[in-house]
């Protein structure tokens, strides 16, 4: 018996019917037919069975993989015809050397050259995977061997002097790449961004001794102190989120970094007095470095420990700092010139009524400013405690 349905019409909706979402009519129609078509009854257990899906999977795979491979194809009939291209100079310049010099020396210049520039052309396209670590590595070598055979050419000894901070500079730019695609042992995987800081800096220190060797000086710690305390500065923050602490020390990262940026900064201090002939030297330098330390960590402390309110907190730093700026000069004049023998007046001697020449006006300026600053401080103060009262 015939249906008065056709099967197109059926077998357009049977996706929808399998899925459930036709409507009750569009159902009913469906039914009626399956009753009656072997056919589409077929079609229908074949959707149930995922079997025309996987083949859809199937064909599309193979589809993509042979896509990848026509690719991979002409990639690397590109990359053979640009090496083929780059053939071309080496060889004119294999024979004209011979010609000319009757020996072979400047052609291993232009070849180390011609390398480099393969390094970044020919090595990508013939690379199947990884191109950009590989393009890397070998743009690395080929400089470093160019370097090398200029530095030969040339009957030099600035090698190491030269390569180093090429290395440095390439490790700046190519290393964050780098590290995303290699694979790393399980501790670090999380932890990539403290590989790349802990690379560069060594490659700057070992730049740095590099150099001085070379020149024959005596002034490595003396450049790398600042340069690490410089470097902690930026970078501990970021270093210390990342590396593994005991529990205890969990809640004070923060405090881990005010430490190891003190001590750098006492050891600028000490890797520079060899150059300080002045026999207070360390009198002076600590007890102003100490002197200009209480600042920060005052403010630290303030901001990261007292439990008060944000306003309270602002009070206090606007106290601390207004009085910090009207007393450091003061400080370091008692500091230095303990006898007191200088022109400049003491923020004792200040008089508001008279503003006549820098140093007088100096005084009264920091006066102001101490006064400002505790008005301000003290209100802000008084109204965060008040704030947080009622918080409460």
């Amino acid at each position: 018996m015939a249906s008065k349905y056709s099967c197109g019409l059926v077998q357009d909706l049977l996706p929808l019917y399998r899925d459930n979402v036709c409507g009750d009519e569009s159902r009913a129609v469906v039914e009626e037919h399956l009753q009656e078509c072997a056919e589409c009854s077929h079609i229908l257990e074949q959707l149930n069975g995922d079997k025309i899906e996987q083949s859809l999977s199937l064909e599309a795979g193979a589809v993509l993989k042979n896509h990848q491979k026509k690719e991979k194809r002409i990639s690397a009939i590109y990359g053979l015809i640009t090496a083929g291209i780059l053939l071309i100079p080496v060889i004119v310049c294999l024979i004209c050397n011979l010609a000319i010099g009757h020996a072979l020396d400047w052609f291993f210049i232009v070849l180390t050259s011609l390398l480099v520039v393969a390094s970044v052309t020919v090595v990508p396209m013939l690379a199947t995977e990884m191109r950009f670590l590989k393009a890397a590595g070998c743009c690395t070598l080929s400089t470093l061997l160019l370097l090398f055979t200029c530095c030969v050419y040339t009957r030099g000894d600035w090698f190491l002097a030269a390569a180093v901070p090429v290395i440095f500079g390439l490790s700046l730019l190519l290393m964050p790449a780098v590290v995303w695609q290699i694979p790393l042992p399980e501790p670090l995987k999380n932890r990539k961004t403290l590989c790349v800081i802990l690379w560069d800096v060594a490659w700057l220190l070992i730049m740095l001794a590099v150099l001085c060797v070379y020149v024959g000086g005596d002034w490595f710690w003396t450049t790398a102190v600042p340069v690490i305390f410089g470097l902690s500065v930026l970078l501990m923050p970021v270093v210390i989120r990342q590396i593994p602490l005991p529990n205890l020390l969990l809640n004070h990262k923060a405090l881990l970094v005010m430490i190891w940026d003190t001590l750098w900064l006492y050891g600028i201090m000490f890797s520079s007095s060899k150059y300080s002939s002045s026999e207070f030297y360390w009198h002076n330098s600590l007890l102003i470095t100490s002197w200009c330390l209480l600042l920060p960590w005052a403010v630290f402390v303030i901001i990261r420990y007292l439990q008060l309110h944000p306003l309270a907190k602002t009070g206090l730093v606007i106290l601390v700092t207004g009085v910090f700026s009207a007393t450091i000069n003061d400080a370091i004049r008692l500091i230095l010139l303990p006898d007191g023998a200088t022109n400049a007046p003491s923020i004792l001697e200040a008089n508001l009524f008279q503003w006549t020449g820098y140093p007088q006006t100096d005084a009264n300026a920091r006066v102001l400013t101490l006064i400002g600053s505790v008005v301000i401080g003290v209100m802000l103060f008084f109204f965060g405690l008040n704030a947080g009262r009622k918080k409460k």
